[in-house]
């Protein structure tokens, strides 16, 4: 517009400049039909000037009206919007900071944006599932379109719906590289539903899909053989020679929890033989009932090496373990205890809470 402007006033100053040259005044005559105008160019020039200046004016001002009109008439829409946009982002992040009456209280006063439904209805069963209300948990999933259902598998099975999440979850596992998410939710849900034979093989068919820290590894394996005790044998024999590797550890330390030691003691004993009596340790302190073969092996190894505190500390977790607290406490009162970790601690505190030491078990945790 600018640039019109200055267009019109560069040839109207030309115009009337070229007759102020000659020293003439020049007229312009303007003839329509039957009217004729007719004047010197300087006031055509000043009548052109003001009707352009009114026009600019008048088209300002139509436009700014118009502008006017669009936002007045779009204000409560664009209100209810914003409105919609603040619930869902104050709903999400209650959500990530596990701040479930936050998360009920902020949906409660307002809804979502309609393309995040589906997402609010998530995040207030995650909010019921926290607060220990399963039926209310149940009936936002419900709520939940069909279409994103395949997204909370995890809600399901923390809802305690085993049969549900594993349906859900039937077609992302069919396709021939299902996502890490599914396989995770997957393995829960086996887990969870106490489906140990299909659970090992699923392991073995998928495991190398999941991007797990061995600390990660080493929890679900955990569970899985407490879970599973008796079959925990067939369990770890499935599994591909890198998990085995580590959750060896684990799977043994679940069988001497059971008193699984038929399965134990040929490795057991041969780690004595070798001088793998930390590796020794770690699995009898998990001892939950006697065994004799063991125990008998054990005193052998502490013949020929009594100098070794490993072997001290394993001789009083099998004194604990078949009830001859007496014998356990005082084995414990000439071993290193201060050195051991909480997990190690338990037998020598049961052992002192069964003869009435409880001070030594006080001082013991104390210096913890």
């Amino acid at each position: 517009m600018i640039r019109w402007i200055l267009a019109f006033i560069i040839v109207a100053i030309s115009l009337a400049a070229s007759h102020f040259l000659i020293d003439e005044k020049g007229y312009v005559l303007v003839s329509v039909g039957n009217t004729t105008v007719e004047g010197t160019i300087i006031s055509f020039l000043v009548w052109a000037g003001i009707c352009f200046t009114v026009l600019y004016f008048a088209f300002i001002t139509l436009r700014a009206l118009l502008r006017m009109y669009g936002k007045t008439t779009g204000f409560w829409r664009g209100k209810k919007a914003l409105k919609a946009q603040q619930v869902w982002q104050q709903g999400l992040w209650a959500s990530i900071n596990d701040d479930s009456a936050v998360v009920q209280s902020t949906f409660n006063k307002g809804q979502a944006p309609e393309e995040w439904q589906d997402a609010q209805q998530a995040l207030l069963a995650k909010a019921a599932l926290q607060q220990g209300n399963k039926a209310q948990a149940l009936a936002h999933l419900q709520s939940i379109s069909d279409a994103a259902q395949s997204k909370v598998p995890k809600l399901w099975l923390d809802a305690n719906q085993n049969e549900q999440a594993l349906a859900l979850l039937d077609a992302p596992m069919a396709e021939k590289k299902p996502t890490q998410a599914a396989v995770s939710s997957y393995l829960a849900g086996l887990l969870q539903a106490e489906k140990h034979a299909e659970l090992a093989t699923a392991i073995n068919q998928h495991y190398k899909r999941l991007d797990w820290s061995q600390a990660q590894w080493q929890a679900f394996m955990a569970r899985w053989f407490t879970a599973n005790a008796e079959q925990a044998i067939g369990q770890f024999e499935q599994l591909p020679k890198a998990l085995k590797v580590q959750s060896e550890a684990l799977y043994m330390q679940s069988q001497a929890s059971a008193g699984q030691w038929q399965n134990l003691l040929p490795t057991l004993q041969k780690w004595l033989k070798k001088g793998q009596y930390q590796a020794f340790a770690d699995v009898v302190v998990h001892a939950k009932n006697p065994d004799v073969k063991l125990r008998s092996s054990l005193q052998d190894a502490l013949k020929k090496h009594p100098e070794q505190p490993q072997l001290l500390f394993a001789m009083g977790c099998l004194a604990n373990a078949a009830g001859e607290y007496e014998l356990a406490a005082k084995v414990f009162d000439n071993c290193q205890l201060t050195e051991l970790d909480r997990t190690h601690l338990k037998p020598v505190l049961n052992s002192y809470e069964q003869t009435q030491q409880f001070q030594k078990a006080y001082l013991l945790l104390a210096a913890k």
